[in-house]
């Protein structure tokens, strides 16, 4: 950025107190910017880009994510792996993208990966539907084997009604229910598709039926 401010005021023709006049800022903040300095606020960095006809443009990339105990997931990891057959192995945090992400547990059998994401707030759910389906296919690739997404969601009134408008699109990308899901775990057996499971919390889940 530094190196783009400078190289556009040369451009221009400008000098520091030039910039600094349009910018608002005083001809050494110029000189602070252009040296890359730390401590420059973002609102001053914009400032100074506009007076050299730069956009300057922030984003925010994900990064790791908080941990499953920080997040406060781990109670709800907890139950999951409490039900899972032996037959599973378990891996807590798993990686799962070039940008430290992890899928929340991944349970590797004989035929099959499950990637569980816990998400225990619904904000919008086709979105976060997406950056687990991501996981997935990181794994997938990553893995060579079939990946199978598990949304795991805390069981609320809230929750509930986020996803209600998205009932058609959950039987199509996660057609596997609670049931379903947990006959796999518990048995070591195959899932074979996606799937959303509910967990309330300090509540174990129910037993297995024939």
């Amino acid at each position: 950025m530094a190196g783009e401010v400078m190289a556009a005021r040369a451009e221009h023709a400008l000098t520091l107190e030039q910039v600094g006049r349009r910018a608002g800022v005083s001809p050494d903040t110029v000189r602070r910017v252009e040296a890359g300095e730390p401590g420059v606020r973002i609102d001053t960095l914009c400032a100074v880009g506009t007076a050299v006809s730069l956009d300057v443009v922030v984003r925010a990339y994900r990064s790791r994510p908080p941990s499953l105990r920080d997040s406060g997931q781990l109670e709800i990891a907890q139950i999951v792996g409490s039900v899972a057959h032996p037959a599973w192995d378990r891996v807590l945090e798993l990686r799962a993208g070039d940008h430290r992400e992890a899928a929340d547990i991944g349970f590797f059998g004989a035929q099959e990966i499950i990637d569980t994401e816990i998400d225990r707030l619904i904000l919008d759910f086709q979105d976060q539907y997406r950056r687990n389906a991501l996981k997935r296919d990181y794994l997938a690739a990553r893995h060579q084997r079939p990946v199978r997404l598990v949304m795991v969601i805390e069981d609320t009134t809230r929750n509930r009604a986020a996803i209600a408008p998205h009932l058609p699109f959950i039987t199509s990308a996660l057609p596997a229910g609670s049931r379903e899901v947990l006959r796999a775990l518990r048995t070591g057996e195959p899932l074979g598709r996606d799937g959303l499971l509910w967990i309330r919390r300090n509540r174990p889940p129910p037993p297995l039926r024939a």
